[in-house]
């Protein structure tokens, strides 16, 4: 949290907004959202990632969900991460991506108050799944090279291509991640979680049972 605040009082910039996809298709494939609090992540159904990203679901062979996050690599991957972590995020940096498999639905892990489910185009998903693959580094084999275990069960890190900034935080990361599967999101000017999750209230659909066994 203290990051937020001191990019706030820094008067941090927007990073370039990522253009969307403009055409008009049918919304039919869910997508999470995920508020960790100062931290939001995105989460989809193993079944619907495609392209090279698909890739990452052998290495998570019983997962039905696997949720991305993105962030600064010191202090994302700090378990108590003290004054020297949030420092070093001060500065731009390298970043890591923060895989999670899930055997249950989002909302059953994170609970309900912490998962928003919005709906995309199958074109939507599949331009983010290009997306979180390209902020994937590769080893020379041309798979995600892991960095650590994550704080979850069979959680992963994984290196980064993307440079962490105070302009360009994990929460800029999530909102131009959703404006490329074509939502009516702005990464402009977005810093903290709730500039995220203000612009979906129009777009959100009510999580049931039978959404969440989708």
């Amino acid at each position: 949290m203290v990051i937020w605040i001191l990019c706030g009082l820094a008067g941090c910039s927007g990073a370039s907004p990522v253009e969307p996809y403009t055409g008009s298709a049918s919304r039919t494939e869910l997508l999470y959202v995920i508020s960790g609090g100062w931290h939001t992540e995105l989460g989809l159904p193993a079944g619907a990632i495609s392209g090279p990203l698909a890739a990452l679901k052998s290495e998570f062979p019983g997962a039905r969900y696997l949720v991305f996050g993105w962030g600064a690599r010191d202090y994302y991957m700090a378990r108590n991460p003290g004054t020297g972590d949030i420092l070093r995020a001060l500065a731009p940096g390298p970043a890591v991506m923060l895989v999670i498999p899930l055997k249950m639905a989002p909302e059953a892990f994170f609970g309900v108050s912490n998962t928003f489910l919005v709906y995309v185009s199958r074109g939507g998903i599949e331009r983010l799944s290009e997306l979180l693959w390209n902020y994937l580094a590769a080893d020379e084999g041309r798979s995600p090279r892991r960095i650590g275990t994550g704080p979850y069960p069979e959680s992963i890190f994984y290196a980064s291509t993307g440079t962490y900034n105070l302009s360009h935080t994990c929460n800029t990361w999530t909102a131009e991640a959703l404006r490329v599967t074509g939502l009516p999101v702005s990464a402009t000017g977005v810093v903290f979680t709730a500039q995220v999750l203000d612009q979906l209230p129009t777009l959100l659909e009510p999580i049931t049972n039978t959404k969440a066994e989708h």
